[in-house]
């Protein structure tokens, strides 16, 4: 037997303990938050520092395990030969586990003021259970898949976007300074009535600007219904995979990263014709 065998061994037994405790540490250290978070804003403490210690011990439980369980992942990836742990702790599960530690450890050098933020991190820790469900590995393979198909989509969005933004900018500063005082404005405004979410704070007053507004939204519109579609399309193609029980969601996933590999390749040697 080799030498490493035995520690390999010990290495993949802690970790199948250690996952018969993730998902239930990752539910405590959002719940504890979420109820830090309820008690600071009644009591109007301004950091955790301020919050009953019992919030502060149970946090560095848990993400002292956190770490453990990074460490150990890690450890086990140097030792063994599969892809999946050779691209550890860079691989999608490896930057999860990250994200599960790094809000712990970035609050000993993030000044006061920036706590809450950090603090915020902690609710990416329900990312875990994708490792555990094949039905959320699915799932996100519904995103993953749509990903190549909405880039050109959102790429020409965001030209008319940009377009739009810039030409209302122009119809509309001179009248109204204060609300469209620059870029930013204008794309804020173009963004928000494109997506029909029109909070009002912003809305064009002279004649040439309504009337772009109403001619601007069609293409709009238009654009956003075709990523709708591709997203539509790609949820549907992996709802069939899901239905199937045989169907493993990595092995897809492997799939589904060459398929998009060889289309970027074939984007890269593309050349138009003149």
């Amino acid at each position: 037997m080799n030498e490493t065998e035995p520690r390999q061994q010990s290495l993949d037994t802690i970790i199948i303990w250690l996952d018969r405790i993730v998902k239930p540490l990752a539910v405590l250290s959002v719940g504890v938050y979420l109820l830090e978070i309820e008690f600071s804003l009644r009591n109007k403490w301004d950091n955790s520092y301020e919050s009953p210690t019992v919030f502060l011990w149970i946090e560095r439980i848990v993400a002292s395990f956190f770490t453990v369980e990074f460490l150990v992942r890690c450890k086990r990836a140097a030792r063994r030969t599969g892809e999946e742990f050779r691209t550890y702790p860079l691989n999608a599960w490896g930057l999860i586990d990250l994200l599960c530690v790094a809000p712990f450890w970035i609050g000993f050098f993030a000044p006061v003021s920036y706590l809450g933020i950090v603090r915020t991190l902690r609710i990416l820790r329900l990312l875990k259970f994708f490792r555990y469900s094949r039905t959320l590995q699915l799932t996100a393979l519904k995103f993953y898949r749509a990903w190549h198909n909405l880039k050109g989509v959102m790429f020409s969005l965001c030209v008319f976007w940009l377009f739009f933004a810039l030409v209302l900018l122009n119809l509309e500063h001179a009248e109204q300074p204060e609300k469209f005082g620059g870029i930013i404005d204008a794309i804020w405004f173009t963004v928000v009535t494109a997506t029909t979410v029109g909070y009002g704070d912003a809305f064009p007053v002279g004649v040439w600007g309504k009337l772009f507004v109403g001619v601007m939204l069609v293409p709009i519109i238009s654009v956003m219904g075709m990523a709708f579609s591709a997203f539509a399309t790609a949820c549907e193609s992996v709802q069939e995979l899901e239905d199937c029980p045989e169907v493993d969601p990595i092995e897809e996933w492997k799939k589904e990263r060459n398929r998009i590999r060889q289309l970027k390749e074939a984007d890269r040697d593309y050349r138009m014709d003149e």
